[in-house]
């Protein structure tokens, strides 16, 4: 076992006797190491087959050969491939040359470093990457501050990827982008100055959040902590929920004033306030889609069936029946697995939003009469979840299902599926607490 290389038997088949798996980092930045190991390995003897069947993974037939022998064969060659310096290499020394002559920055290798006082660096790294043909060769400069106050931080100014070939254009984008990108930045007094005018540091970029926390930190090292504290109660509501406590901590250490939260510290005062607010309008909502859909939705299982096949007909007619109206719940409250594979292709129009509250609304009340003693709560990454022993988020769910039982055909369309999704809530808020470690029972 190698940190970078792994040669052992293989479990890809009986057609193969060895596998060769290459650390992804390797497999990405020495793809040219990596071809010439598949090469090097069809001339050992008693290898009869070698195929480079994924990035990082090579299967090699060779049931002959002991695998400490090929190990070693493989050991030596690799050791020799690694001292050699292909042309993309030459290439890269010339460009940081280049790059060392344009700024004057000290240059280590395809790193350069302009130390301007002892709190504050500028610092350009050069990298290689393979493109997506092959032959072809991409680099990538990043020009980055590098903060030293009582941590040491860092943040991006510029980036930039082109042709490992084209200097002239690498040779523009330092002299007329990067340059004026970094000369203002002649102290972390300055850089805090651009912040205090909310503008940002990077190349036509925007003061965002990862800024704003570097801001609040240069803020306490200089002491002026009521200002900190106010960016930081930005973080805070930006922040998810299970990361919150650590935050809170954090500022207590720091000196920084309390922050503004819910109750509940690890829920924003408006979080707090939309959570009680969807408890008092669930039933409402369950009235409303009676309403829109003729349904009785007497909260049993079998209703979910029968609102299930009434959303496959209405897509339009929900939304000409939503096309003023506007969702109660922020993105935010699908959580961070709203950008998953299944909810990633949903629609976020409004109307379809509408059609999804409505829907979470009405699964939440069957859960609940199925489990009683089940809340609405706000989960681990901000979603809005069903906590009872243990929790579970539900809207980002409805979200990714909703949408494929509109329009589908007859001999596609599952029947079940919203009622599968209430039973699958129902096993999730009654399972062992312990064993659903990624919600947090926050708000119930």
């Amino acid at each position: 076992m190698d940190d970078e290389w792994r040669l052992g038997e293989t479990g890809f088949g009986a057609d193969w006797s060895h596998e060769m798996l290459f650390a992804e980092e390797v497999a990405w930045e020495r793809e040219d190491l990596v071809a010439g190991m598949v090469e090097f390995l069809r001339t050992l003897p008693g290898v009869t087959a070698v195929e480079h069947i994924e990035r990082e993974a090579v299967v090699i037939s060779a049931a002959a050969v002991p695998t400490g022998r090929l190990s070693a064969a493989v050991r030596r060659r690799w050791e020799e491939a690694k001292k050699e310096r292909p042309p993309w290499m030459a290439a890269m020394d010339r460009a940081a040359g280049m790059v060392e002559g344009l700024t004057g920055f000290q240059r280590d290798g395809w790193r350069l470093t302009h130390v301007v006082d002892s709190e504050l660096s500028h610092v350009i790294i050069l990298d290689h990457r393979f493109g997506q043909e092959p032959g072809e060769h991409v680099i990538r400069l990043e020009a980055y501050v590098r903060l030293k106050l009582s941590d040491v931080h860092q943040h991006s100014v510029l980036l930039y990827s082109g042709d490992l070939d084209d200097v002239a254009v690498l040779g523009e984008v330092v002299t007329g982008r990067l340059r004026p990108a970094l000369e203002p930045l002649t102290s972390v007094d300055a850089i805090l100055q651009r912040w205090q005018n909310h503008e940002s540091i990077e190349e036509a970029g925007r003061y965002r959040l990862s800024e704003i926390r570097l801001h609040a930190s240069v803020l306490v090292s200089r002491g002026r902590l009521a200002e900190a504290r106010e960016l930081y109660q930005i973080d805070y509501e930006r922040t998810q929920p299970s990361h919150r406590p650590y935050l809170l901590q954090r500022l207590a250490e720091f000196g920084v004033p309390a922050l503004t939260t819910g109750s509940d510290p690890r829920l924003s005062v408006t979080e707090e306030a939309t959570l009680t607010a969807w408890h008092m309008s669930t039933l409402p909502l369950t009235d409303r889609l009676r309403d829109v859909t003729g349904l009785r939705l007497d909260g049993t299982r079998a209703s979910l069936d029968e609102l299930w096949a009434w959303l496959r007909d209405s897509r339009d007619r929900l939304q000409r029946e939503f096309a003023e109206a506007a969702p109660t719940l922020a993105m935010s409250y699908y959580g961070a697995l709203a950008g998953g594979t299944d909810a990633g292709h949903a629609p976020r129009d409004p109307w379809y939003r509408v059609t999804v509250e409505l829907v979470t609304a009405y699964v939440g009340e069957v859960v609940i009469a199925q489990a009683p003693g089940t809340v609405w709560g706000i989960g681990a990454n901000g979603e809005l979840a069903l906590i009872r022993r243990s929790g579970t988020g539900l809207l980002w769910r409805v979200l990714a299902i909703v949408h494929g039982a509109f329009g589908a055909p007859i001999d596609e369309f599952d029947p079940h599926q919203l009622r599968r999704l209430a039973d699958d809530m129902l096993r999730w808020v009654n399972a062992d607490p312990t064993s659903q470690v990624w919600i947090t029972h926050t708000g119930a």
